[in-house]
């Protein structure tokens, strides 16, 4: 079990207030929580030196009470701001922080509003935290790799010419819900033909039936006690063009550079740039328009950022997604992606599904 009172204390240390102010109101912030409590429900969480006090009501209070210990439980149905205003106010707390990054402006006015104590905004100092990862974490996220690279290769056999593309992503979600996953880590991404161009396509909108020479692309991941996986596969639907291998060629080779560079003391824009210029070099640096990768963990995409505009200096226990792409309208796009946990000396590569060349299915 995750050492709670350890990351409350880290916490403590890092706000300039006699308090620290969590919610979580309809997916606000369950991040948060789950990180300094592990509790997985709603309700505002208040820290200080002293106490720790979660407030909820009755839907949450049982579940409370089973996922977390050490903590001072209050069950009110004003929580989402009377009732933790009167929380804190009774504890004679001068200096409130909150993370600004993760309620809302409503939210601030309404408490503002009840005039009790001063709330101090805080970008998000939660996240600030959980940019590298215990050992514990560690093996979570490895096994949420595991888990989806195990769903990828047992759905490949099954991909068929006239499939659809919302069938193919569908079958990838059942794989990796039969597993011992909370779920999948966001929605699967199944593209096909000139859709794999789209970064962010909806398999479900108008879904594509599969093509005989298609690039198909699938964006995915599970999610393990919280932690989430991130990996991006692109295969071809028969034989590819030559195109087509050409392209992954060249995404390939940007994307073992970039892993290859990934080390602690490098910067994102100095990660990011061994593959840009790899791409641009081979003629198609116009055609990768977004960062190399980003951080994972509870959320999908959290710090380290690695892209020409990152501020990131990458940490030993930092872990990352690197994936570059290209992408041609009209015609399609490959992306590769690898999730890697950052070490001094380089990076260990926790997605293991084959890439060394373009797989054909169907």
């Amino acid at each position: 079990m995750p050492d709670y009172p350890k990351r409350q204390q880290a916490l403590l240390e890092t706000i300039e207030g006699d308090a620290y102010l969590a919610l979580n109101y309809e997916h606000s912030d369950p991040v948060s929580l789950r990180y300094l409590t592990g509790f997985t429900g709603e309700g505002a969480f208040v820290l200080t030196e002293k106490e720790a006090i979660l407030l909820t009501d009755s839907r949450y209070t049982e579940q409370a009470k089973g996922e977390t210990s050490g903590l001072s439980i209050e069950e009110d149905r004003a929580w989402r701001t009377k009732a933790t205003a009167e929380a804190i106010g009774k504890r004679d707390l001068n200096r409130v922080v909150f993370p600004s990054a993760r309620v809302s402006f409503s939210w601030v006015e309404e408490m503002r509003a009840l005039d009790r104590f001063p709330l101090v905004p805080a970008k998000d100092p939660v996240a600030a935290l959980r940019r590298t990862k215990t050992p514990e974490e560690l093996d979570a996220l490895r096994r949420a790799a595991a888990i989806a690279d195990e769903a990828f290769a047992a759905l490949l056999p099954a991909l068929k010419v006239g499939m659809t593309e919302a069938e193919a992503a569908l079958r990838l979600e059942v794989l990796i819900r039969e597993t011992d996953a909370e779920g999948i880590a966001f929605s699967v991404n199944a593209s096909a033909g000139s859709n794999t161009a789209l970064n962010h396509y909806n398999p479900s909108l108008d879904p594509k039936p599969l093509a005989e020479g298609d690039l198909l692309l699938f964006d995915f991941g599970a999610c393990y006690a919280g932690y989430r996986s991130d990996i991006t596969r692109t295969v071809s639907v028969g034989e590819p063009s030559e195109r087509a291998k050409e392209i992954y060629d060249i995404v390939l080779r940007a994307n073992l550079a970039a892993i290859d560079a990934v080390r602690s003391g490098k910067t994102g824009p100095e990660v990011d740039a061994i593959a840009r210029n790899l791409i641009t070099e081979a003629g198609y640096g116009e055609s990768f328009g977004h960062g190399l990768g980003h951080g994972i963990g509870l959320e999908v995409h959290e710090p380290p950022g690695l892209s020409p505009l990152s501020k990131d200096t990458l940490e030993t226990g930092m872990v990352a997604t690197i994936e570059p792409g290209i992408y041609l309208p009209g015609f399609g796009g490959v992306r590769i992606e690898d999730d890697v946990i950052v070490g001094t000396a380089g990076c260990d590569v926790i997605t293991a599904f084959p890439k060394d060349e373009l797989i054909e299915v169907g």
